[in-house]
């Protein structure tokens, strides 16, 4: 037989069920009403409604057309070709460069760069071009800008 404290329990339990329940069913009523609100508000649904019953057929549209622009009319490119100068080779310089003499360097006449780091102020001479020979040994020059002085 049970207890007087048992049956209070279930009946705690039993009412604890009842109001989850109610609370549940509450939120829910809360949200379709505020779907319900937001569809009313926005008219989608009619809209929606209406589409379904009558298909606008949908307009083709052309782009509109563009004059032409510049000043020179189409033409046929032109240039000169100059065919590689050991066959089986592409364009460009082959890696890596090697400089063949130290002594074919040429330096700016009389004229010199100076750098200051500070704690100590060195001049060094100029390079004016560097003549070295690729892999496929095709010469490379690099010409190098006359450096200018900076005002002191």
């Amino acid at each position: 037989m049970a207890t007087n404290a048992d049956r209070r329990r279930a009946i705690g339990a039993a009412n604890e069920k009842a109001r989850r329940g109610l609370g549940q069913a509450n939120e829910a009523s809360r949200r379709a009403l505020g779907d319900a609100m937001v569809e009313r508000r926005t008219g989608q649904s009619q809209v929606d409604d209406i589409n379904a019953v009558v298909r606008p057929a949908t307009q083709r549209r052309t782009l509109p057309r563009t004059t032409s622009r510049g000043s020179l009319p189409a033409q046929k490119g032109r240039g000169n070709y100059k065919a590689p100068a050991a066959a089986g080779t592409a364009g460009g310089i082959a890696s890596p460069l090697i400089e063949q003499s130290y002594a074919a360097r040429e330096y700016w006449p009389e004229q010199t760069v100076t750098s200051v780091d500070g704690l100590l102020s060195f001049r060094i001479k100029a390079i004016k071009s560097i003549t070295q020979a690729d892999a496929n040994s095709a010469e490379v020059v690099q010409q190098f800008a006359q450096p200018v002085e900076p005002a002191p």
